[in-house]
């Protein structure tokens, strides 16, 4: 190249090109990870969201019983999206053990668990 002219080269547009491909490619590389996490996010999700509406509604129900502190009945649930819903209570000394379980079905199945006590109503 003439001194004095302006422009690149051709080896520095392949460069730069090769650097820019080496850049996209490793972020390709990283979008199949975080959406698998995003994913058992959302189930993670709905378990929390299964627990925290199984606990209030033993808590209703062991209100309604009030005084007699007797604990709900046990039970179990598969919600329509294949998470199973299991649930226990028991009572002792002027309190009432709730357990409650989600598990999530799939690839990476797990299961969420929750245990609270709650003094007589």
């Amino acid at each position: 190249m003439a001194p004095g002219s302006r422009g690149f080269t051709l080896i520095e547009v392949l460069c730069a090109l090769l650097v820019i491909t080496l850049g996209l490619l490793g972020l390709a590389g990283t979008l199949g990870p975080i959406a698998a996490l995003a994913g058992e996010g959302r189930l993670r999700a709905r378990s929390a969201l299964v627990l925290e509406s199984r606990v209030d509604r033993l808590r209703a129900e062991l209100a309604r019983a009030a005084p007699a502190c007797s604990p709900p009945a046990a039970g179990l649930l598969r919600h329509e999206d294949g998470v199973l819903e299991s649930w226990s209570a028991s009572a002792g000394a002027g309190l009432v053990e709730l357990r409650v379980e989600a598990s999530r079905p799939g690839k990476h199945a797990s299961a969420d668990s929750v245990i609270t006590r709650l003094p007589c109503p």
